[in-house]
């Protein structure tokens, strides 16, 4: 079997960035990446990103450069920001695995990338054990652990919860862990399905109480009558987000919750109003630097 070779990119950015920059590379499909802190200026960061050669040719490199570009203000194509190199299979995984350790979330969970052992300290925690591969990062985006704070304020015992946009699957295994009885999640992206049920077998040593779909949420919950959750978590971007709101509130029982995460704090508003246009009434609203993360609850059906 030939080995893969990646492209690794590299530039460096002030550090009240970093949010943008993450929000960006999601918003593209692009999920391997990480963040180094400079010793000499902590008002600087390194970025590494991580591209499939066979997806990345020079047309496109160059177009993402110009994307990186007018993100950071930057108009004088001349400046040589961007280092490209290229990397073998074997030492991508090595160099991309460096970045990981395990990271406390809220009071109860411990994301725990799956290579690594769990430290006696953490047993008392919900260990999330993650494998993120190549597609996936291991949950410290803070849309990610914004949703999983909020989760631990809702009981989830023995509760029915959708799982739209289930990436990696960490929403699902941490709502299982929370007592959730009946899982289904959704993600237009057959590697997440593929990774949701992995990660999840991985944590729970079967797949007992999940049930995965591929497709768009819209066109799954109306194909396969998705109906009476309890929660329904959802982690995406605030614009696809307005778009499956009526439809949210429709797959909700009455008084059913629903936690939003992976919208700027600049988007809040409109989700908030769109929101109580749907008749669902607001709960909390937390931030974590440029995100926040909304909780909501379905009115009683309008007569």
């Amino acid at each position: 079997m030939a080995i893969k070779d990646w492209y690794k990119l590299t530039f460096l950015i002030e550090s009240d960035l970093e949010e943008i920059i993450i929000w960006k590379l999601n918003d593209i499909g692009i999920f391997s990446f990480s963040f180094e802190y400079s010793i000499k200026n902590e008002n600087i960061k390194k970025v590494n990103i991580w591209l499939p050669i066979d997806e990345w040719d020079e047309s496109a490199r160059k177009d993402f450069e110009k994307i990186i570009s007018k993100l950071l203000n930057i108009n004088d194509s001349k400046n040589q920001i961007f280092d490209w190199s290229i990397m073998e299979e074997e030492d991508w995984l090595t160099s991309w695995k460096k970045y990981w350790s395990p990271e406390l979330v809220g009071n109860n969970f411990l994301i725990l990338p799956c290579w690594i052992n769990l430290n006696e300290k953490f047993k008392n925690k919900k260990i999330i054990k993650i494998d993120p591969g190549a597609a996936f990062g291991t949950g410290s985006h803070p849309s990610t652990y914004l949703c999983l704070e909020k989760m631990e304020n809702f009981l989830f015992s023995d509760k029915k919860v959708l799982d739209i946009g289930s990436g990696s699957g960490i929403l699902s295994i941490a709502a299982r862990l929370l007592g959730a009885k009946e899982l289904y999640a959704v993600d237009n992206d057959y590697l997440a399905i593929n990774s949701t049920n992995s990660n999840y077998k991985m944590n729970f040593d079967n797949l007992k109480n999940l049930s995965t779909y591929l497709g768009s949420f819209n066109e799954v919950v109306l194909k396969n009558q998705l109906k009476e959750f309890d929660f329904v978590l959802c982690n995406i971007l605030a614009e696809v987000i307005k778009k499956m709101i009526p439809n949210i509130y429709n797959c909700l029982n009455n008084n059913g919750g629903v936690i939003f995460s992976g919208i700027l704090n600049s988007q809040k508003d409109e989700i908030i109003k769109i929101l109580i246009q749907n008749n669902l009434k607001l709960l909390d609203v937390s931030t974590r630097k440029d995100w926040a993360c909304i909780s909501a609850q379905k009115a009683s059906d309008p007569t």
